[in-house]
């Protein structure tokens, strides 16, 4: 496809690197784990094991008490709450209603883990202190996939197909769609006590509306950087609607490589990636977004841990 392109009209920061990331990216998302057996595609099927996971962990982990049922409308409450949410601001059907294949993937992907054990296997090895590490990265990863390609078709996509021209064309409205998928169910978790880990759900005034500190963390910042970052590779009318925001500068233009392009400065309607490609850049920086805490809490623990040693080590030959 690379010696197809088309150098007037192609994207401007378009390259075959992004292009076989995006490649790969597709390529999760459309390979079923078995194609008579088991037609579920290898992402949706890790994303369904990802949010039966987390159900369990926002609920209490080993701690909570919820019974089956209850732990699998929690578990849609998890998959469905802030699309619901945005369809609701937007005045659109829920997508509650118009998911019955999803809703049924990820009920039995959730029956599955809880009785079988393999939930509970997962709870213990995000308890270890060797295995949370890795565990948490694997997550991390299954969510800056998933995560992104939500932002990109379901948040900014509903927004741009709007009827209400302003609404559609708005980048804050965007913004806002994006990070409510990408973060919003910790907000209404906390709205509605779903983190009970006897079940007891209750409408109480949220934490972060008294300690809007709160607000800032990985996933709520991530999204907002990620969708942001979308709108900016992807629009083509850039400049149009940043006009103080500088062009590339022609050494970097030369860096990369973008000799077969036209001149980038007289370029105004083309944006810098397509959406496939910016979507994979998108995932790399939300990846890092939710890198960056993990790593925090790693380094911490060890340097505790390291404090507590040699604090024994004091003691003992103080003692001596």
């Amino acid at each position: 496809t690379w010696l197809a392109m088309h150098p007037e009209t192609d994207p401007l920061f378009s390259s075959y690197i992004l292009a076989t990331v995006a490649d790969w990216q597709e390529l999760l998302s459309k390979t079923h784990v078995h194609d008579v057996y088991i037609p579920v595609a290898i992402l949706s099927l890790a994303h369904a094991v990802r949010m039966s996971h987390g159900t369990r962990m926002l609920c209490g982990g080993a701690q909570g008490r919820l019974g089956l049922f209850q732990s699998c409308v929690l578990n849609l409450i998890a998959l469905f709450a802030p699309s619901s949410l945005l369809a609701l601001l937007l005045g659109m059907p829920s997508p509650l209603l118009m998911s019955p294949v999803a809703i049924c993937l990820y009920t039995v992907v959730h029956c599955i883990m809880y009785t079988t054990g393999l939930g509970h296997q997962l709870i213990r090895l995000h308890t270890h202190p060797a295995g949370a590490f890795w565990l948490e990265i694997g997550l991390a990863c299954i969510d800056s996939l998933c995560r992104t390609e939500g932002m990109a078709n379901v948040g900014l996509a509903q927004i741009q197909r709007h009827p209400h021209p302003v609404l559609a064309q708005s980048w804050t409205a965007q913004v806002i769609a994006g990070t409510l998928l990408a973060a919003g169910m910790p907000l209404i978790a906390s709205a509605f006590q779903l983190h009970s880990p006897m079940g007891i759900w209750q409408l109480r005034t949220p934490a972060w509306l008294h300690e809007p500190s709160r607000l800032l963390y990985a996933d709520l910042v991530g999204g907002a950087t990620v969708s942001l970052l979308l709108l900016v590779l992807t629009s083509g009318n850039l400049h149009a609607k940043l006009p103080w925001l500088p062009r590339p500068t022609r050494s970097m233009v030369r860096w990369l490589a973008l000799s077969h392009k036209p001149d980038i400065h007289r370029s105004t309607h083309l944006p810098y990636l397509s959406a496939r490609e910016a979507k994979a850049v998108c995932t790399a920086v939300f990846f890092v977004c939710l890198l960056v805490p993990i790593i925090h809490r790693r380094l911490v623990k060890q340097r505790s841990s390291v404090a507590r040693q040699q604090e024994g080590q004091r003691t003992k030959k103080a003692k001596e």
